[in-house]
């Protein structure tokens, strides 16, 4: 299911010591450096203070955000749990100021690719909602928006297929909204910023490919209007459908398991 050839990015929110967290990468092997803030694809991790993550509690250490550089495949996995593990080591902590921001490589979409991932988010926000935290959904965090917030008929964004992915990009002027398209102008991704903050890689892996199902759900086919938004047919929608014991995608073991990851979060986030 992973489509190993398409890479990715991800933003890690977090509270914590900036020189502890840059030490223990480096404990790791991974290449990293503290700097100030920028918006700048490095080729090596980086540390920058972020403004809208405060301390809560008990809790002491600074707003920060650990960047990744361009990843791609196993590789970019091993990086990003090694990079977890640091974290870890390092103390840092998150709270409800706190998100995941996960990037994918966009620069193969057509403009049917936009419509088709605005149609999909649109369509199952809220059983996408039943997999985050509840100060991640609906409309209710300032950072990551809903989608509903646009206000787009399903015909209006069909007719936005006629556009330049540009000019698409341009019409949603936000990126504080849960699939931000203003990271298309600057980094050629797409940006899924809804998940709240964690440092622990399994809800990362996770996250990872369940967007990007949806991106590779994008570039597939013309996605038509439906009525059903529920979290079965959500899964289903995205090819990772039950027949029998197993699963329809090529690596059915990968799909079983990230399914079976969300339906027990979901029981865990609702009770």
């Amino acid at each position: 299911m992973f489509n190993e050839e398409r890479t990715f990015g991800v933003e890690i929110e977090f509270i914590g010591n900036a020189q502890k967290v840059e030490r223990a990468m480096r404990n790791e092997g991974l290449n990293c450096y503290s700097e100030s803030y920028n918006h700048t694809t490095k080729s090596h991790w980086k540390i920058v203070t972020d403004s809208s993550v405060h301390a809560t509690g008990n809790q002491r250490g600074n707003g920060l955000e650990l960047v990744s550089p361009i990843l791609k495949g196993q590789e970019g996995m091993d990086q990003l749990k090694k990079a977890c593990k640091a974290l870890e080591a390092a103390g840092a902590k998150v709270n409800k100021t706190c998100g995941l921001h996960v990037h994918h490589d966009a620069r193969d979409f057509t403009s049917e690719t936009f419509t088709n991932l605005l149609l999909i988010y649109g369509r199952f926000e809220e059983a996408i909602d039943s997999l985050v935290s509840p100060s991640r959904r609906g409309n209710q965090n300032t950072y990551c928006g809903s989608i509903q917030m646009l206000n787009y008929s399903y015909k209006e964004i069909k007719e936005m297929a006629q556009l330049t992915p540009i000019q698409i990009c341009n019409r949603i002027r936000t990126r504080y909204i849960k699939l931000n398209f203003q990271s298309y102008i600057t980094h050629g991704t797409v940006e899924f910023r809804q998940h709240q903050g964690t440092i622990e890689f399994e809800k990362m892996y996770n996250w990872i490919l369940l967007t990007q199902a949806m991106v590779e759900r994008g570039t597939a086919r013309e996605v038509k209007q439906g009525r059903n938004n529920s979290w079965n047919r959500f899964r289903t929608f995205l090819f990772i459908t039950k027949e029998g014991t197993g699963y329809s995608n090529a690596k059915s073991a990968e799909a079983k398991s990230m399914v079976k990851y969300f339906e027990k979060r979901r029981k865990e986030l609702a009770a």
